[in-house]
């Protein structure tokens, strides 16, 4: 066996294909240094080949061995995937892939116009709003931070007005017990009628408060000083108070959640799911950044205490999570495979909260980001174990195959916590490049932020 001077082996190296090849090419580095010399290049090298033919003996020596893990429900989900996200021959490297041109190209000028005259002619009806617009919203903001370019926030101020123009009380529109709401109901999820949803609500408001933090900077777009800006800043919080009757201390002393109430039929008084829980949280945390009102400082802490420690954590040190996360705490380690995980698609919602918080250094950490990060790579992409699979996503938070693969079409949340663990960082950005040719705004917008630090 060879050894380096740092103490690592030729015969000890991190299972996966990358690893694999890496630990090839560090063992003849290390057999030349052993040897005395430096192997110089030649057309035919019988070391070289001897070093290509451990390489593919390698990840031939992975592939089987992952292979040989697939279970057949795996290797269908995994058939299913790769028919629903044909493969991109060949792949573009980041920096062609996310570039703010093509982000303007589908996302602003006459397709922003056009997603102006849905949200004016249909409001939140299907909920379009808050799973459409919100969405764009929220790019522009990576957008801006970006690049500095203040046309992004031109586009969300008239994307935060076009939304405040359609709110209930502004169309006169009912909800099924009679009242007219500051918010944006929807007639699509509850069957005994017209409802406000707090998580459509947070997923709204939340980009609003943050383009008026943002927007300081840019006097020529809107004053801070202007009544517009105010009006704006009343309207929002306006939508975000229509949930105060929902709000709860506890269950202990530093906790507290929103409630559901006069929605879905059946839930009256139960604590809302993770998802929603965070949705509120994001936009009561932009809240006190704006206002300085500890009001909703202490209600974003204490829901952060509540989320924290009812998320789950796996024998391999990942959080995971249901969908309705439980009300009491868990106290020991858990298999994944005996949660009923949420699907992926709202997970990165629940996880976008709890990790909001850490970057701020509240609540949550720098390891709990990393144990996010786990959650990716053990969950998520517990199936991108070969080069075949690389990129291939589930669409659960715990791994299972329950989920269509539509469920991981964009996975913007998870792309933060994955840059903490290079294995799951690898096979986030294989599917953008491998199979998702046409990104969402706001995964384009974060891949664009992540090419330009690479």
């Amino acid at each position: 066996m060879i050894v380096s001077q740092s103490g690592s082996s030729c015969s000890n190296s991190e299972f996966t294909p990358k690893g694999l090849l890496r630990a090839a090419q560090g063992c003849d580095a290390l057999r030349g240094a052993t040897l005395g010399r430096r192997q110089p290049p030649h057309y035919f090298n019988p070391n070289g080949v001897a070093a290509i033919s451990r390489i593919i003996t390698l990840l031939f020596a992975v592939t089987f061995a992952a292979l040989a893990q697939t279970t057949p429900e795996d290797a269908e989900y995994i058939k299913k995937f790769q028919e629903h996200y044909p493969k991109v021959t060949p792949a573009p490297t980041l920096a062609e892939y996310a570039t703010p041109a093509k982000f303007d190209e589908r996302f602003l000028g006459e397709r922003l116009d056009a997603s102006l005259d849905i949200v004016k002619s249909k409001a939140n009806n299907d909920g379009n709003l808050a799973w459409g617009i919100a969405y764009w919203m929220t790019a522009y903001n990576i957008m801006y931070r970006n690049t500095g370019d203040p046309k992004y926030l031109e586009a969300n101020l008239r994307s935060s007005e076009a939304v405040l123009s359609v709110r209930d009380d502004k169309k006169g529109t009912q909800l099924f017990t009679g009242e007219t709401s500051t918010a944006w109901s929807s007639d699509k999820y509850a069957k005994r009628g017209r409802a406000v949803f707090g998580v459509h609500t947070g997923m709204l408001v939340y980009p609003m408060l943050d383009f008026l933090l943002l927007v300081k900077k840019e006097k020529q777009i809107l004053d801070p000083k202007s009544d517009r800006y105010a009006t704006i800043q009343k309207e929002a919080l306006e939508a975000l108070a229509w949930h105060d009757k929902q709000w709860k201390d506890g269950p202990a002393d530093d906790e507290g959640y929103y409630i559901m109430l006069n929605q879905e039929d059946n839930l009256d008084g139960k604590i809302k799911p993770g998802n929603r829980l965070a949705a509120l949280g994001r936009a009561i945390w932009a809240a006190w950044k704006l206002t300085g009102d500890k009001q909703y400082k202490d209600r974003a802490i204490r829901m952060g205490w509540y989320m924290k420690r009812r998320l789950d954590i796996g024998t391999d040190g990942a959080y995971y999570w249901p969908y309705w996360l439980p009300e009491t705490p868990p106290t020991k380690p858990i298999d994944p495979k005996t949660i009923n995980g949420e699907d992926s698609s709202h997970a990165q919602l629940t996880a976008a909260f709890p990790l909001m918080l850490a970057a701020d250094g509240k609540v949550f950490t720098k390891k709990d980001v990393k144990m996010f990060g786990l959650t990716v790579n053990n969950g998520l992409g517990r199936l991108s174990t070969t080069p075949e699979t690389m990129g291939v996503l589930l669409g659960s938070v715990t791994g299972d195959v329950k989920f269509l693969p539509s469920y991981v079409s964009s996975p913007d949340g998870w792309i933060a916590p994955a840059l903490t663990n290079p294995e799951a960082k690898e096979k986030i950005l294989a599917f953008y490049l491998n199979y998702q040719p046409t990104p969402a705004a706001m995964d384009l917008a974060t891949l664009i932020g992540l090419a330009k630090k690479n």
